[in-house]
């Protein structure tokens, strides 16, 4: 058995002799003591010269060599991974040059936190090149690396890259190392399983490396398509992973990048002639377009390996619909007010589309269980708790059998509307109390919209904390559980969102567009506000764009 170091770096390589020869000569140049730390580089079946230089290589630290069969990265992390003789390993890319203090700040971050999976900073070192895409990733890479110096992201198991990452050898042995049937991504599942057993996740600058990057178009596209393709076995072996984007969110650029891209999907577009005029664009590459690339080729990286449900599932998801009130008899509809044919109209244009229509209850027990909604799946929203909600939408929905959630506001229940000074909805009737408590067993959930509607991000954290709390204490002592809430106007914020949270509701609805899938948050889900002047045409292409074809204007706060 060796003596015990304070790190192992493992270095897994395959035909890259000059690369591989740059980094041990690095790490020859440590600032920490050679004797400190030792270095297994794993060679994965080499056919050029690797075999001779590290035969002949004369390093100052302890090097050992292991040999196998191609095998693969992963096999090769992990063969190195079963040699290891300390406490902490450092995973290190054959091409990665290691600045002077990269051992010594891995192996103090490892001392000061007793253990953890530490990222180390990674830059390219890109030669003169005449691709726009690879110029376009090169910013993208510098960018997410400054986010993490500036502490604007937090590092997670989606940044754990293996060419420069060091964790305990004991937590990386209990997990049983690296998945070996994963050809790409396996450093990224192997970290969301060390994260699930409790290993936290610290970002060392200092630990820093460059790597040498000579990818052209064809390949960068190729990763691309791969990270898609890996992600899908990633969530095969992990469904929570859905709760995370960009996999849980095809709305997550928003919905009309969704659209685009679904489009683009739909008539497999290829990426080839982009390739023809990607020389062009090196100079000053357009940010927009190869993001849009780079969310095309996952998405379709994604749908090669999926089955046809869990694919609509993930890019079909959720759609939640907003109503307020519904017109009496000769009242004109308007954009809060819509008519019950019209209502009635809609909601039997779902029924023949086949759209699955889902209670909150049912969406929220399919999230918390990590399974997908159906495909296309709708829920019915109405704010505000008006009384003509009961009289005139209440008998269609039942006669489709289809469920709905009412908002109440609990400081206006058998009153009328007087937070809006003016307009259609101002003194409007609001349901009485016992009105509100027949509906459960009609397929009405009710929740919290508030005591008092209160432009809740115009108020003091006082005062919303109390209109939320509030809400909630004052409807269930009258109607029983209340499990959502709905944000008055439809704003929030990340604050608003955990008082929320805390007051105990399990959603909130907010006003964004969009579809919700399983990593939109539960207290920001998003929602399209139906308007009662739609006529039936406008209403199922709105369903179809997931979002009104026009954004409506904001209603002005109440004075």
């Amino acid at each position: 058995m060796r003596d015990v170091t304070d790190l192992t770096v493992i270095i897994p390589t395959y035909n890259r002799a000059g690369d591989l020869r740059r980094c041990l000569d690095a790490l020859a140049l440590q600032t920490a003591p050679p004797e400190s730390f030792e270095v297994v580089v794993v060679d994965d079946g080499s056919t050029d010269d690797t075999p001779a230089l590290l035969a002949s290589y004369d390093a100052p630290y302890r090097l050992v060599v292991e040999r196998q069969s191609n095998r693969g990265q992963p096999a090769a992390l992990n063969r190195g991974l079963s040699v290891a003789a300390a406490a902490h390993c450092l995973f290190l890319d054959d091409d990665v040059v290691g600045a002077r203090e990269l051992v010594a700040e891995h192996a103090r971050a490892q001392a000061e936190l007793g253990g953890a999976i530490v990222l180390g900073s990674l830059t390219l070192h890109v030669q003169r090149t005449r691709s726009g895409l690879t110029r376009h990733f090169s910013d993208w890479w510098a960018t997410h690396y400054e986010r993490l110096d500036e502490g604007v992201r937090e590092p997670d198991f989606w940044s754990c890259y293996s060419g420069n990452l060091s964790a305990p050898t004991a937590a990386l042995r209990a997990a049983s190392g690296f998945d070996e049937n994963l050809p790409r991504s396996f450093d990224i599942e192997l970290a969301y399983r060390l994260v699930s057993s409790g290993l936290r996740i610290a970002y060392r600058p200092a630990a820093q490396g460059e790597q040498r990057y000579e990818k052209g178009f064809r390949k960068i596209v190729r990763d691309f398509d791969r990270v898609g393709e890996a992600a899908a076995l990633l969530y095969e072996r992990h469904p929570k992973l859905a709760e995370y984007p960009p996999l849980g969110d095809f709305s997550e650029s928003g919905s009309r990048r969704a659209l685009l891209r679904r489009a683009l999907l739909a008539l497999h577009v290829p990426v080839w002639p982009l390739g023809l005029v990607d020389p062009l664009l090196a100079r000053r590459p357009p940010r927009q377009l190869y993001d849009l690339l780079q969310a095309y080729c996952f998405w379709r990286g994604l749908r090669r390996r999926l089955d046809r449900d869990t694919w609509r599932g993930l890019t079909k998801a959720t759609l939640i619909l907003t109503y307020h009130a519904v017109a009496q008899p000769a009242e004109r509809a308007s954009r809060f007010v819509v008519t019950p044919r019209r209502l009635k109209r809609q909601l039997s244009w779902l029924r023949f589309r086949r759209r699955p229509v889902l209670s909150l209850d049912e969406y929220v027990e399919l999230r918390r269980e990590h399974r997908l909604p159906p495909a296309g799946s709708i829920v019915l929203t109405f704010d505000d708790g008006y009384a003509d909600v009961k009289q005139f939408a209440l008998p269609i929905l039942r006669s489709l059998e289809f469920p709905a959630a009412l908002f109440l506001v609990s400081g206006a229940m058998g009153d009328a509307n007087r937070w809006d000074s003016d307009g259609v909805l101002a003194g409007r009737e609001v349901l009485a109390w016992e009105d509100a408590a027949a509906l459960p067993d009609a397929g009405v959930t009710l929740g919290a919209h508030t005591e008092s509607h209160a432009r809740l991000t115009d108020v003091e954290p006082e005062r919303a904390e109390h209109e939320i709390r509030g809400s909630r204490a004052q409807l269930e002592e009258e109607l029983g559980p209340i499990r959502h809430f709905s944000y008055p106007y439809g704003k929030t914020s990340e604050s608003l969102a955990e008082i929320v949270a805390a007051a105990g509701f399990d959603t909130a609805c907010s006003s964004e567009p969009g579809t919700n899938g399983p990593a939109v948050p539960l207290y920001n889900l998003r929602r399209l506000e139906v308007f009662g002047t739609w006529p039936l045409a406008r209403f199922a292409v709105a369903i179809w764009l997931t979002q009104p074809l026009f954004k409506p204007r904001p209603r002005p706060p109440r004075l």
